[in-house]
């Protein structure tokens, strides 16, 4: 009996895991963080904040006072160099994902071409 209820369990897994990919690959358009949505502003503001004039200034803060730790002796140079890293990623993203085909033009229903862009 036991081994019955364990097969019907993977069984149900399965299932479970073949409708849900059914239903995400019937729906791209909810894969794109399109502005027009409630969630595609929310991400844009996010952006926004990260790349405008405050993450600009935490960014210039954060390297400052790790630089300043780092010249004392009370921060590691590898942790400053992870800090510098750091920002470059977060100041570089839109770049790093556009050269890796984030910026690519999708094809949604109809075959009416659709972007992410804040």
């Amino acid at each position: 009996m036991k081994t019955q209820t364990k097969d019907l369990s993977v069984s149900w897994q399965i299932c479970m895991m073949v409708m849900l990919s059914a239903i995400i690959i019937t729906m791209p358009s909810m894969a794109f963080a399109a502005s027009n949505t409630p969630m595609g502003n929310v991400l844009c503001t996010v952006l926004a904040w990260f790349t405008g004039n405050t993450g600009k200034g935490l960014a210039t803060m954060a390297v400052t006072v790790i630089g300043v730790g780092a010249l004392l002796g009370k921060v590691s140079w590898g942790m400053a160099m992870i800090v510098g890293i750091g920002v470059a990623i977060v100041f570089g993203a839109a770049g790093i994902v556009n050269a890796m085909g984030g910026g690519v033009v999708g094809i949604t229903g109809g075959g009416v071409g659709h972007e992410a862009t804040c």
